[in-house]
This record gives C-alpha cells, structure tokens and sequence, in this order.
C-alpha cells in the first residue's frame, strides 16, 4: 500500500517563509501617538506625588483634621495665705489652758498646732477678756515658712465699771507673731500647722502718709459746699432725691439703715482753684474731698470723709463719682489756710 503524500508547491512554501507585514503610514503615525501619550501618563504619575504634598499643605483644612492631644501642663499653684489659720489658732490658744487639756478648745489646738504648749492658769478670775483675733501682717520666708502678725482685742472683764481711758483701750490690744508652716496636698488643698507657740510683739508702726493732691480749702459759702451739703443730706439721711445731685448717666443709691438725724459738712478740700469762684462753664470738673459730721438720733456725731469727683453743669456743681480713698500728691500745690462749715438737711 502506497501513501500518497502531498507536498506543498515550492512557490507557496517560499512566500509564506519571507512574508513579512507592512505597515502602512497611517499605522505608524498612529503607533507613534500611542507612545507618546504612554510617556505623558509615566510623568504624570510621577509628578503626581509631590504635586498632591504640595497642594495639601496649601489647602487649609477646615474638617477632618486629628487633633493631637496635648500633654497637660502643670499648673501654678500658689499656696493660700495663712493669716485666717494664725487668726484662728491665736484664738483658740488664748482661750485654752493646759489643766483642761481634753476640752474642745485644747484638742482644736492640738489639731492647727500638735506639739504647741497651752498656758498654765492660775486659776484667778482674768482681769482682760478675749473678744477677737484678726490677722494684721503675713510674710512668707521660703520654703512654705510663714510668720503671720494676729492683733487680739481684750475687753476689762467688768466691763460695766471699766475705765474707757485711751490708755486702757490701747492696752487692751496686743498682737502675736505666729509662725505657720505651710504645704499644698496633691488634691489641691492647703495644709497649715502652727510650728511653735505665738510670740507677744510690738504693734505695727505708723507708716508715713504722702501728701494729698486735694489741698486747697474751698470757701464755706461757696457753690461747692452748698451743692455738697445738700447731696449729703440726701445721700444719708433721706432728704430729699439723691439723684438730682447727680449728673446725667451717674447712678448712686443712698445709704439705708443709717438713722442720721443731720449732717454737716465741716471742710472742703479741692485738687485745684477752678472751683473757688462761680460756676464755671458747663464740663469743667474737678476732684473734692469733703469732711461731713453726721449726727444719729441719740446725738452721738460720726466723723465722715469722702472723696467726689464734681462736673459743671447748669450752674451748679454735679456729682460725677463717690470715689474710695484720697489720691496722693505728685506735685506741690501750695495749701492755703482756712477752713469752711456748711449745715446740710435741705433739698433744692
């Protein structure tokens, strides 16, 4: 048997081996265009990295943005002054005794001063009678080491038939230097214990007083004094409105519970001449102090002082502010002599 195998022709064979594509024009052209673009989008992307930086810092963010939480700063803490615990301690050791060592006062001693000795008596009636303790003066020397002043007023235990002398009064004060540790507790609270019993000092000195601005003596018939005299009247014993004394957008109310059956206005003292005269145009101001005696129903008289701030207005003299306190002298003014008196208790 015979198989007839069939080859393919020579011609067919040789033009398959060499064929070979052609590209046309307009394939290459296009072909071109692609790589092109394939070369733009390769920079793009990596341009696109810092391009995305650069814009998202530039951007402000107003959501989304993750708050940090910060550490928490300790805050400055400044331990309380402890005059109100001298005050308190000095109380309460003056009244203590150490024969009654178990009684409320000595074990509340024990409790501000655990190692603080109480005082011996001797069993006599006391000649002075402890009425109360304030603290006058605190100086801290480091470490949370306090020495506080604590001034005590006694009273003569007869207090019916007891002389009322200056001298008596004077001694009826005595003051005590309190020595205090004090220390801050981690929740915030002070801490304060009495180191050692007080030590009896000398009162606190006179310190020297500078000379006021308001120095020069208005005249007692004056527009000043009149317009006082009146207000004062209003102001503390109810006669007549307050508010007509006042200028326009000034607000103060008059004193209630006082009783006064009177009030005399005895001097008055200006920070310049502007007012010694007539009413000057309306605007002008000027700052007074005025020396008021005021008499209750039982005739007792109460020496006063005030300082007013004035404007004109109208004709008269306004009452612009009631201030607290005389300011002090920054240059010399001359202070003339002389003093005023001027009877309030009539309304305009």
């Amino acid at each position: 048997m015979t198989t007839d195998v069939r080859q393919p022709p020579p011609s067919t064979v040789a033009s398959a081996a060499l064929h070979t594509p052609r590209l046309s024009l307009r394939s290459l052209r296009t072909t071109r265009r692609g790589v092109s673009l394939a070369r733009i989008g390769v920079w793009a992307a990596l341009a696109a990295g810092p391009l995305a930086l650069l814009t998202n810092c530039a951007t402000p963010h107003t959501s989304g943005a993750v708050v940090q939480p910060k550490a928490p700063v300790a805050a400055a803490v400044r331990i309380a002054d402890p005059g109100g615990v001298a005050a308190l301690f000095t109380d309460l050791w003056l009244r203590s005794g150490s024969a009654d060592d178990q009684s409320g006062t000595a074990q509340a001693v024990r409790a501000l001063a655990p190692t603080v000795a109480l005082p011996q008596r001797s069993g006599k009636p006391a000649g002075l009678v402890l009425q109360r303790t304030v603290a006058v003066r605190s100086v801290e020397l480091g470490n949370g080491s306090w020495s506080v002043v604590v001034a005590a007023q006694f009273d003569s235990a007869g207090a019916q038939g007891a002389s009322t002398t200056p001298a008596v009064r004077l001694r009826s004060v005595r003051y005590f230097a309190v020595p205090v540790q004090s220390a801050e507790h981690s929740d915030g609270a002070g801490a304060f214990t009495v180191t050692a019993p007080p030590a009896e000092v000398a009162g606190p000195a006179s310190a020297p007083v500078p000379e006021s601005t308001l120095s020069r003596p208005l005249p007692t018939n004056g527009p000043v004094t009149r317009s006082l005299a009146e207000f004062f009247a209003a102001y503390l014993t109810g006669v007549g409105e307050v508010d007509r004394y006042l200028s326009p957008g000034t607000a103060l109310a008059a004193v209630r519970g006082t009783r006064y059956r009177s009030v005399t206005v005895d001097q008055v003292d200006a920070d310049s001449d502007s007012a010694d005269g007539a009413v000057p145009n309306a605007g002008r101001r000027v700052t007074v102090r005025a020396q008021v005696t005021a008499t209750d129903p039982a005739g007792d008289q109460w020496p006063l002082s005030y300082v007013l701030s004035l404007a004109a207005r109208g004709g008269r003299w306004e009452v612009t502010a009631l201030e607290a306190g005389a300011p002090l002298k920054t240059t010399h003014v001359q202070t003339t002599p002389g003093a005023g008196t001027a009877t309030g208790g009539e309304g305009r």
